[in-house]
């Protein structure tokens, strides 16, 4: 078996190796680099939030930033989904523009789009619809539904992704055509939202449309970027990151948003459940470094073995990304099986911050088997042939994007008889089956998606 694993990475190493040697050198390798970077930077960031220990003989489960204030700058750093969405638009950016060339009619685009990104997502519900009945008869349900939360947890980000690769073809026509204006008038409308939060009641409720709002800016910052298909100037990229920074730091020290660019539980206000105008600053920081760093990591991935790599992990991101919290669930298990293993250090102390990288690797051998076999899963994901009538389409991305949504909010798993939240998963399974995903043809084809 480890023998045939070995083979199994030789394989896609190689497989790898000959993508790498075929890219254009058109292909702007920097795209793939930022949207492998994100994802990598998010789980190593949910890995190390985290905290598992023992105390008075019982495992406590915590949260870094629960545990200290001081390293809630941390997320400044690790806070990366601005550039996901932002690499998002310039991707479907180009995408669209290809289409638009070639007379491809939206709904084909679209189905396509949808088929690659709920591809992975599949296999993940379905094995969570099997694993949590066959828990429930070992585990207790308490338990199970924190562990189903936790694996889910990543979905929510998937929902709004989802949304705004629906809305893509309008909102890329509408950039098209009004311009800056697309940009404006969705942060106009943020930035009163988060007006209206502070004054309470039920105008607070008009902040939870900022998952719209806010993320579907940066996204059109993505088509600027598309078009553009240039960094910025080294003085109009320092002058954002500075912009960006001195946002940062006036909104969480004379404003009224915390430190943390992430949730952190047990506090009454978040900078992103729902997302805050916050993240518009730190999206222009992003943006700046982005440009200043550029040049730099693009001569790094014109080296062989470097590019191959992004190419090796950016062919199963998704399948990455959608298992990595099940790792972690399923290694916290393992430890706690044999006598909490690994879980008698101090939180936050220096020795416990030595042995992360030992928590990690953990962690990643446990994903490994996840991200080979469903990253093969993955990779067979291609254009569709046909296409659903676009109602069926536009139903099948709204509920496929609201079980996504149920996902991360409540978990697979539920405290009765039939632990099972049966509907969460059947949501996306029908959304799927509306969008005719499973009549689109499969292909070996050596490419890395767009």
């Amino acid at each position: 078996m480890l023998r045939a694993g070995k083979d199994t990475m030789a394989g896609l190493w190689n497989r790898a190796l000959r993508i790498a040697d075929d890219t254009p050198d058109s292909r702007n390798r920097l795209i793939d680099f930022l949207r492998v970077f994100s994802i990598v930077i998010v789980v190593f960031g949910h890995w190390l939030a985290a905290v598992l220990f023992v105390s008075d003989g019982q495992l406590q489960i915590s949260h870094a930033l629960e545990l200290s204030r001081g390293i809630h700058y941390l997320t400044w750093a690790l806070q990366i989904m601005p550039i996901f969405f932002l690499v998002g638009g310039y991707s479907n950016g180009k995408s669209l523009a290809a289409a638009q060339r070639k007379g491809t009619a939206r709904r084909v685009w679209l189905a396509s789009r949808y088929h690659r990104l709920m591809t992975p997502i599949v296999p993940f519900l379905i094995g969570w619809s099997i694993l949590v009945p066959v828990l429930g008869a070992f585990v207790e349900p308490d338990l199970l539904k924190l562990a189903s939360q936790v694996a889910a947890v990543p979905l929510w980000f998937l929902a709004v992704y989802l949304l705004a690769v629906g809305g893509a073809p309008w909102t890329f026509a509408a950039w098209q055509r009004w311009r800056w204006a697309t940009v404006l008038v969705p942060m106009g409308i943020a930035i009163i939202n988060d007006a209206l939060r502070f004054q309470g009641g039920p105008a607070g409720l008009l902040a939870w449309s900022n998952y719209l709002f806010i993320w579907m800016t940066i996204h059109q910052l993505g088509y600027y970027w598309a078009e553009r298909d240039a960094l910025l100037p080294v003085p109009l990229a320092a002058a954002l990151a500075g912009a960006g920074l001195v946002g940062l730091v006036a909104f969480t020290t004379f404003g009224p948003y915390p430190v943390a660019l992430i949730g952190v539980p047990g506090e009454p206000f978040s900078n992103t459940t729902p997302p805050t105008i916050v993240l518009f600053a730190q999206t222009l920081l992003q943006i700046g470094l982005i440009s200043l760093l550029g040049p730099a990591v693009k001569r790094l991935l014109e080296r062989r073995a470097v590019w191959a790599a992004i190419v090796l992990v950016s062919g199963m991101i998704m399948s990455l990304f959608v298992w990595h919290m099940t790792a972690m669930v399923l290694t916290i298990g393992i430890a706690v099986l044999a006598g909490n293993a690994g879980f008698g250090l101090e939180p936050l102390t220096a020795v416990w911050w030595l042995s992360r990288p030992l928590w990690f690797l953990a962690i990643g051998v446990v994903l490994v088997p996840f991200v080979v076999v469903f990253g093969r899963y993955e990779q067979r994901a291609q254009s569709g042939e046909v296409a659903p009538k676009p109602l069926a389409l536009g139903i099948s991305i709204i509920v496929s994007a609201g079980g996504l949504a149920a996902s991360a909010a409540f978990g697979m798993a539920r405290v009765d008889e039939f632990p099972l939240r049966w509907w969460v998963p059947l949501l996306v399974i029908v959304g799927t089956f509306l969008a005719g995903m499973f009549t689109f043809s499969r292909s070996n084809q050596d490419s890395i998606g767009v």
